[in-house]
């Protein structure tokens, strides 16, 4: 029994041997986060292409920056996240503006869906307009516990916080959330 089943290396030993420049290394690091990574991103651009462009975009800027990476007590993946947040940085400042879509080019049942995924969109345009005007902290959280359906202790340990504090930081979070939205629809309604 067990025979064959190889014990993974953990991530400090991958980026060290990544850093000595076995990129077998840092393929498994891509293999155990391009998929958190790209959730994070999708959630966040809402458009599976940009997405899987920004992902690719992560993981090439954390392989160019490995040399300089050093852990200092924050796990490989809360580097892999910052890098993911500041791409979405540079991705919003850089972005010009949305396409539109031409309703002369569907066809009638086409419209109709087209209809109620726009009603779709702008529920959730204003979930993440109000997400995003809460502090940093609350928009974290969120989307770590929530949305990515992370566990506390590892969200805990993403934010350097203890899991009390995650728990405390998403419950007033949530509170804000709810507040922001319902401000929204109001001023819609």
């Amino acid at each position: 029994m067990g025979e064959g089943v190889e014990r993974s290396a953990s991530d400090s030993d991958l980026v060290s041997r990544a850093q000595s420049g076995d990129a077998e290394a840092f393929g498994e690091l891509y293999l155990r986060y391009v998929k958190p990574i790209y959730r994070y991103i999708r959630m966040r651009v809402g458009d599976t292409q940009v997405a899987e462009d920004l992902t690719e975009m992560v993981f090439l800027r954390s392989f160019k920056s490995l040399p300089g990476y050093r852990e200092r007590g924050h796990p490989f993946s809360a580097f892999l996240y910052r890098v993911a947040r500041n791409i979405l940085v540079d991705h919003y400042r850089t972005k010009t503006s949305d396409i539109a879509l031409d309703e002369a080019d569907l066809e009638d049942g086409e419209s109709a869906a087209v209809e109620d995924g726009l009603i779709r969109q702008d529920r959730d345009r204003a979930v993440l307009g109000a997400l995003s005007s809460l502090p940093p902290d609350y928009q974290e959280v969120i989307r770590l516990r929530v949305a990515m359906a992370l566990p506390t202790p590892i969200v805990a340990e993403w934010m350097g916080r203890s899991e009390g504090s995650v728990r405390v930081l998403l419950h007033r979070a949530l509170k804000a959330l709810r507040k922001k939205v319902e401000e929204v629809e109001q001023d819609q309604g």
